[in-house]
């Protein structure tokens, strides 16, 4: 038995923010960031996102991300699953949030699960950073994007 799509839909509200495209740089903190391209849709209460990093400086070939994220009201969390070209994956966490600002945490991952948060700056444009462990407080991964 599939639960009714506005019951489903419940708590995904908030991401209706990140729907469209992006255009984005991201990278390591003290190196030149990479451009990417992501891009959200919001259907049935899941948010699909994409992204796609092209061949760059120092890159041997393009990079992929996807992730679906949707709302457990049972639990009263974001759940995210994400996979990227490189063989990574993760499942992901959040509770909702007051403000603009985000904090995900892995839940699973095939790496050393980290965390990250994600602040709204306005309608059109977010930042994030993303770091090596849940307890790091030094970012290893950072970026901003504009909607495009």
């Amino acid at each position: 038995f599939a639960a009714p799509v506005a019951t489903r839909a419940a708590g995904m509200d908030d991401m209706r923010y990140y729907v469209g495209t992006w255009t984005c740089q991201a990278g390591e903190p003290g190196k030149p960031p990479s451009r990417a391209t992501a891009t959200y849709t919001l259907d049935g209460g899941v948010l699909r996102q994409w992204v796609a990093v092209p061949v760059q400086t120092g890159m041997k070939r393009a990079y992929y991300l996807n992730a679906a994220t949707t709302y457990d009201a049972k639990k009263g969390m974001y759940v995210q699953a994400n996979m990227d070209s490189d063989n990574n994956w993760s499942i992901d966490y959040a509770k909702p949030w007051s403000g603009n600002t985000e904090q995900w945490a892995d839940h699973l991952s095939s790496a050393k699960p980290g965390h990250s948060t994600v602040t709204r700056t306005n309608q059109g444009s977010f930042s994030f950073m993303g770091y090596s462990s849940l307890t790091s407080m030094t970012p290893s991964f950072k970026g901003t994007c504009t909607r495009s």
